[in-house]
């Protein structure tokens, strides 16, 4: 399985890479897996435009990364249980998750994923949001492994 997590994020270097590249290690031991922060100088243009030209700069960003199973994370996506996530991952080839930026996606973007999921219905800091991903994605492996980490 290859799994495909793409964030609208400048690379940093803080509290939650530690935890991101614990739970990348671990989920490494399931797939193949790649992370890709994507943040150029028009997606911070377009930040400091306005809420429709940052969404705008994020399709562009994201639309050439759109394979297998694609997954967004939105607000008004459906909520899962853990145990239900886990079996949305089941059976695919490949899955990719797309975290948008400060403003989140546009509508159309959203409509062209396969799905798009709310991890809750709280607003979340954008590097605790992908933690949060990071830590689900593994547990969803350890439910369909019957791995004891689920408890």
């Amino acid at each position: 399985m290859q799994i495909n997590l793409l964030s609208i994020q400048k690379n940093n270097n803080d509290e939650f890479s530690k935890i991101d590249e614990y739970y990348t290690k671990l989920i490494k031991k399931f797939c193949s897996f790649n992370d890709i922060c994507v943040f150029n100088n028009k997606i911070n243009q377009a930040q400091n435009t306005n809420a429709t030209e940052a969404k705008k700069s994020y399709t562009n960003a994201l639309s050439p990364y759109k394979k297998g199973f694609c997954i967004a994370l939105d607000e008004k996506g459906k909520e899962f249980t853990s145990v239900e996530f886990a079996k949305l991952l089941q059976d695919k080839n490949e899955i990719t998750f797309f975290i948008g930026g400060a403003y989140g996606f546009e509508q159309e973007f959203i409509t062209q994923m396969h799905t798009s999921i709310a991890l809750s219905k709280m607003t979340l800091v954008h590097k605790f949001a992908k933690t949060m991903l990071l830590e689900q994605i593994y547990r969803a492996f350890c439910i369909n492994t019957n791995h004891p980490y689920h408890k």
